[in-house]
C-alpha cells in the first residue's frame, strides 16, 4: 500500500454461491459488486457520510470513471474475502481509490479507481462538499490535504 495513505477501511464479505461460475470460482463482474460495497461501507462507516443520505437527500452520485484491475489468483465458493480500500488521491470533483482483496492474508485481487462525485440531477461533476472534504483529508497521512 502507498506509504501517502491511512490505513485502510476493510469489510469481509463471503464468497456466496451467486458471486461464482459453474467452476465455483467468483466470476470476475462480482468483484466490482464487491468494491462497490466496500465503498458504500467506507463513506457510512470511515467517512462519516452514510452513502444513502449522499444519494438520496443530497443527490450526490460517485460513479466509477475508470478503473484498473488485476486479478492475483481466484477466490471459490466459501472464501472470506477481505475487501479493503485506501484513498490514494483527491482533487475537486474526483478521488482515486486502492483496493485488495485478500483470503487470510493472500492477495486475490488489486484494483485502483477513480470515482467522480456528480450531481444525480444532471449527472454532471460536482466539487466534493466542503464536510466530505475535510472528512477525506483526515484519512491522509501526516495531515495532507486533498487538493
Amino acid at each position: 500500500m502507498p506509504d501517502h495513505v491511512n490505513e485502510s477501511f476493510c469489510l469481509r464479505i463471503p464468497v456466496r454461491f451467486t458471486h461464482t461460475d459453474p467452476a465455483g470460482f467468483v466470476f470476475f463482474p462480482r468483484y466490482f459488486e464487491m468494491i462497490q460495497a466496500v465503498v458504500e461501507d467506507w463513506f457510512t462507516h470511515a467517512i462519516g457520510v452514510r452513502y444513502a443520505e449522499l444519494i438520496v437527500n443530497r443527490r450526490l452520485g460517485t460513479p466509477t470513471a475508470a478503473t484498473r484491475c488485476d486479478f492475483l489468483k481466484p477466490s471459490r465458493l466459501g472464501d472470506d474475502i477481505d475487501m479493503c480500500v485506501a484513498l490514494e488521491h483527491v482533487g475537486r470533483s474526483s478521488m482515486q481509490l486502492r483496493f485488495t482483496g485478500s483470503v487470510n492474508g493472500e492477495k486475490r485481487l488489486e484494483a485502483v479507481s477513480t470515482l467522480v462525485m456528480i450531481s444525480l440531477d444532471d449527472g454532471r461533476p460536482r466539487p466534493i462538499p466542503d464536510d466530505i472534504r475535510e472528512r477525506f483529508a483526515k484519512m491522509m497521512v501526516g495531515g495532507g490535504e486533498p487538493v
